[in-house]
């Protein structure tokens, strides 16, 4: 195998690592899609609320990539081109996330611009495994000179192709494929509310800070990274007669990592949850989600820097899974059923939703499933 160009092994490695083209670093973000529910159009008075959102996200991306490979030179063949191989390389990483987000927050009777001051404040714990993997590698050869080649070499040639790419897939994908636990990135946030008697705004500005456990050269980690995000929101709810809405837009804005030297672009995600009373204690509705992207991911790491902060083998690992990202912009949309169930006047809140993803751009499809538990103090 020693004559595999090396744009096979590159190629099969950034797809093992990456999928396809997909924006965010390891699809990471610090707001998970669909976080907002039944529980936004709950009123949000004076005193202290605790909420535990237990949250589960399921989604893959598949990629394909054709990669020419000139086999003149290995054949003897003087002329460029003479001999080539096309491979055609298909990937998956599957990418699963489970996790527990404790919020606290507090409202008080102070007033600022004609709106109540409050805070809040989220710590999550977090499960993420990442499972890449190559599911068939298929190769053709061609070029003007190929009717000089036996059969029985074109066979050997086109297997000897397709097991490198393989086996050089072998260590990434191995290194793209973990499962780790552990506490996310901290967040908190003071918040500002207005309300009617009918209607509540809330403008939450979030900062989160790199406090979750992050390594590299993992693919999966509780943490996003080392870097900041700073997210400003505002929510608005209307509670009428037994229809009641919630929305929530934020944008997030994301300083350079200085692990990787990765810029993660800045995105938007859109809630909504529309809900209907059913009786004096249940609601239904919908609860739907948006993810779009803004501006695109970029990365100033050069080959010397990440050879000298990871070592060989870790660059060639890092390297590769941010190819398929960099200057990519993801979105995806996500909508489902939601149940809500309020105890007595407003005890506690129980909620459970779960949404399919459409739509995916740059981004995994998959689904995301909430069970929220609020309660006022």
């Amino acid at each position: 195998m020693a004559f595999l160009n090396k744009n096979i092994a590159l190629a099969t490695a950034a797809l093992v690592a990456c999928g396809t083209a997909a924006a965010s670093e390891d699809y990471d973000l610090r707001y998970a899609p669909g976080y907002g529910g039944a529980d936004m159009s709950a009123p949000f008075e004076g005193g202290w609320v605790f909420q535990a959102h237990a949250y589960v996200y399921s989604g893959n991306v598949r990629g394909t990539q054709a990669v020419d490979t000139d086999l003149s030179a290995q054949l003897g063949i003087p002329s460029p081109g003479a001999v080539t191989a096309h491979s055609v390389i298909r990937t998956n990483d599957q990418i699963n996330v489970y996790g527990l987000l404790p919020r606290l927050s507090f409202m008080s009777s102070t007033t600022f611009l004609g709106a109540t001051i409050g805070g809040t404040a989220l710590l999550p714990l977090v499960t993420k495994a990442s499972t890449a993997s190559v599911t068939s590698v298929s190769t053709t050869l061609g070029g003007p000179a190929l009717g000089l080649v036996p059969a029985p070499t074109q066979a050997y040639l086109t297997g000897l192709v397709n097991a490198g790419a393989t086996t050089s897939a072998d260590y990434l994908t191995n290194a793209n494929s973990n499962k780790t636990f552990y506490a996310g990135d901290l967040e908190f946030s003071p918040i500002l509310r207005w309300s009617t008697e009918a209607t509540q705004t809330l403008f939450i500005l979030t900062a989160v800070l790199p406090t979750g456990d992050y390594n590299p050269l993992r693919a999966a980690n509780p943490g996003a990274g080392d870097f900041y995000t700073i997210r400003p929101a505002v929510q608005f709810s209307y509670i009428g007669d037994g229809w009641d809405v919630g929305t929530r837009v934020a944008y997030s804005y994301n300083t350079r990592n200085h692990e990787t030297l990765y810029k993660t672009g800045g995105y938007v995600n859109w809630d909504l949850a529309m809900m209907k009373s059913v009786s004096e204690s249940t609601r239904v509705g919908l609860s739907s989600y948006m993810v779009d992207q803004l501006t695109a991911d970029k990365n100033d790491l050069s080959a010397a820097d990440c050879v000298g902060r990871f070592g060989a083998l870790g660059c060639q690992v890092v390297m590769a899974r941010e190819a398929g990202t960099v200057g990519q912009k993801g979105r995806v949309f996500g909508a489902g059923p939601e149940i809500a169930y309020i105890h007595g006047a407003g005890d506690f809140l129980l909620e459970g939703r779960i949404m399919k993803e459409f739509g995916a751009e740059s981004r995994p499809k998959g689904f995301t499933a909430f069970v929220t538990l609020s309660k006022p103090f």
